[in-house]
């Protein structure tokens, strides 16, 4: 037998990974060796995108030929989350390349840096959705966030975005060193240090000879992944990231953080903890009711609209976590809210970036008083993706919240349902408030005429009718995330 195949190495199982460093390459070589025009950089940099999406429908024929299956010496999966998760971040950085390309061309001396920033990120991203040994994982998430840490602060004139990446930095360097403790807990305690590990070794030894620090370890492995998604009381550093990094980096920096983390954690709770879900039962709860109400609380007073969807970002993940840690068939509707709601994000800040510009910070909601009057399609589109937010019937946010409750419903979880339901009307308030602002209130300052690009109105487009497709016609998206756990059942 070759060494090949006794690694396991398989080059297709990380192929969108490898894709997106090769595109670093080029870029690094497009700089440092030759002088290269900034349209070079760009159709690169797509291309680099496009060829990432094609590297994951090779991993669906993997997949589809070998199913779940470990490579690399039992570190890598190949499973369906990590086909879901590999799919959602390349979308997102096909639907955000616009922004994020737009705010790299301003940074004139720095243009190449922010973008192998953006590919370091979602290579690093997608290795840690395809990790299943703990010591991978804890790389890939470092290799993602650091780039985030510093893709915050690139505007150094700005003290908003330098605070912003500090900050970023401290408590993103506090929640990994909580994620590498969890995990030297579960080696010191139970000598295992992968996914599938925690399962067999509670079942062999028993649950009620599994020791205090086993426990421990896992929720500090929990901790550091709801420190990614912003979930409460881990949610600090959020609307200061939100409101001082470049508007048009903040949309890919939430959405790829919060759908690896989730995706990680998904499998965590369905692979390793599956049958022992009860014991961390007051734990996911307390998190979920803070996250929801505490979010609430603090959206209704923001006049940022940077940091309005930040505090949502809190009450989002609640809601996303509420499923995921109900069980099974609880990943499933938590996934569908997870994509439903990504989209909206990036939505949302695509239209942030259009009206106050891609290097801005302060974007107070005085700021799109009047918008209607001459940006109409940019105004609708923004409502949709507010409405979406909100959970308005005709949006997927009403599909995916009335799917989350019904779930939930069903495990008997009473009290989450009731807290989910008030923070939902409670959230009508600063949901539809910057709609009164932008397309009701009456006002003369009026924001001028922008003139949109075809490819910002395609995009906006996309993103809206997605949301209102999935709204409409929703079982297409919920065939595959209960595609996803059918493996696990």
């Amino acid at each position: 037998m070759t060494l090949v195949e006794n690694l396991m190495i398989n080059y297709v199982v990380i192929s969108p990974t490898l894709s997106l460093l090769f595109t670093v390459i080029i870029l690094l070589f497009c700089t440092i060796t030759i002088s290269t025009p900034m349209y070079i950089k760009k159709w690169v940099s797509f291309s680099g995108v496009l060829l990432t999406l094609f590297m994951v429908f090779l991993k669906f024929g993997l997949y589809s030929t070998d199913g779940i299956s470990a490579y690399f010496s039992n570190m890598i999966l190949s499973d369906p989350f990590s086909l879901v998760g590999n799919t959602l971040i390349a979308f997102i950085l096909l639907f955000t390349f616009s922004s994020f390309w737009k705010t790299s061309e301003l940074i004139e001396s720095k243009t190449t840096e922010a973008l192998i920033l953006i590919f370091m990120s979602a290579s690093g991203f997608m290795l840690m959705v395809d990790s299943e040994n703990f010591i991978m994982l804890f790389i890939g998430l470092e290799i993602g966030s650091i780039s985030l840490y510093a893709l915050a602060g690139l505007n150094r004139g700005d003290q908003l975005s330098n605070e912003a990446s500090l900050k970023y930095f401290l408590l993103g360097s506090l929640a990994s060193c909580i994620f590498i403790y969890g995990i030297a807990l579960l080696y010191v305690s139970l000598s295992i240090i992968g996914l599938y590990e925690i399962n067999i070794a509670i079942n062999y030894i028993g649950l009620n000879n599994v020791p205090l620090t086993s426990f421990i370890g896992i929720i500090f492995i929990i901790v550091g992944l709801l420190f990614k998604v912003a979930a409460a009381p881990f949610q600090a550093w959020a609307p200061d990231v939100y409101q001082g990094s470049p508007t048009g980096y903040v949309g890919y920096m939430a959405a790829v953080a919060k759908a690896a983390s989730f995706i990680v954690l998904a499998r965590l709770i369905t692979v390793s903890l599956r049958f022992i879900l009860d014991q961390f039962d007051l734990f996911f709860s307390a998190v979920v009711i803070l996250s929801v109400l505490g979010g609430a609380l603090f959206a209704t007073n923001q006049s940022d609209l940077k940091r309005l969807i930040a505090y949502s970002g809190v009450i989002q993940s609640g809601f996303i976590l509420s499923g995921i840690s109900s069980g099974v068939f609880g990943v499933s509707a938590s996934t569908f809210y997870l994509i439903t709601y990504i989209i909206q994000l990036v939505g949302i800040f695509t239209v942030f970036s259009i009206i106050s510009g891609q290097l801005s910070s302060d974007f107070q909601i005085s700021n799109i008083s009047g918008l209607f009057k001459e940006n109409k399609f940019i105004t609708i589109t923004f409502a949709i993706f507010m409405l979406g937010l909100a959970g308005l019937p005709l949006t997927s946010g009403f599909v995916s919240k009335f799917i989350l409750i019904t779930n939930l419903w069903s495990y008997e979880r009473y009290v989450l349902v009731s807290v989910l339901m008030l923070t939902t009307v409670a959230g009508f308030y600063f949901y539809l408030r910057p709609i009164w602002v932008a397309a009701v209130e009456k006002t003369e300052n009026v924001v001028e005429r922008i003139l949109l690009k075809k490819s910002d109105k395609l995009l906006l487009s996309v993103l809206a009718a997605l949301t209102i497709y999935f709204g409409l016609l929703p079982n297409t998206l919920v065939n595959i995330t209960r595609w996803m756990v059918e493996s696990y059942l």
